[in-house]
């Protein structure tokens, strides 16, 4: 068994997926992981779709494109430029070529349940880095229209979409992000007892 820091240190966002399939049970696997997670009042406030249907992730891709386009061309300068360096355009390939997408969804009706619905996202990133699958957490703000796609409730609200399969690309560590100074002791900006 992997030690959990190793699953961290090499887990990558991965955009470029083979189309093989894997074990389902790999899958259901995966997100009874995000069903061990911690939870505000142990309430467990989310759900999992777990989608293969390609028509259903083709609609899925299409609107996520849409609304990504809006948001390239309305993004500051330097979001654009960081997209250009990372070859990030609003084209989700990834939607269609992963085997399988997860939608996961929090109940708005419950205490804590965007909190616990991250921390159940992480339980299922760092279970699929075990099962070798690569991930990406898309979490573009306009995911509303899944609420009629998917018939969620409407207490559901959609967070994020997992695609999930088999890496297609050898992403290496990015140097970007200011990983220094982010941990004080006792107060903010407090590190020379550390």
């Amino acid at each position: 068994m992997e030690v959990i820091q190793d699953l961290m240190k090499r887990r990558r966002s991965i955009r470029k997926f083979k189309k093989e399939k894997f074990a389902i049970e790999n899958l259901y696997s995966i997100v009874n992981a995000g069903l061990l997670a911690p939870s505000g009042a142990n309430q467990n406030p989310y759900i999992f779709v777990l989608i293969d249907d390609a028509q259903l992730k083709k609609e899925i891709r299409k609107e996520c494109e849409l609304a990504d386009k809006g948001f390239h061309e309305e993004s500051p300068t330097w979001l654009k430029e960081w997209f250009a360096k990372k070859y990030i355009t609003p084209e989700k390939q990834f939607l269609t070529d992963s085997p399988f997408l997860i939608v996961i969804a929090g109940n708005t009706t419950m205490p804590y349940w965007l909190e616990s619905t991250w921390i159940s996202i992480a339980y299922i990133l760092l279970a699929a880095e075990e099962k070798g699958l690569g991930t990406l957490t898309y979490t573009f703000g306009k995911l509303d229209f899944l609420i009629p796609l998917l018939l969620l409730p409407e207490v559901y609200e959609p967070v994020v979409i997992l695609p999930i399969g088999y890496q297609d690309e050898s992403p290496i560590k990015s140097d970007d992000g200011d990983k220094e100074n982010k941990v004080f002791l006792n107060k903010f900006g407090v590190t020379d007892s550390l």
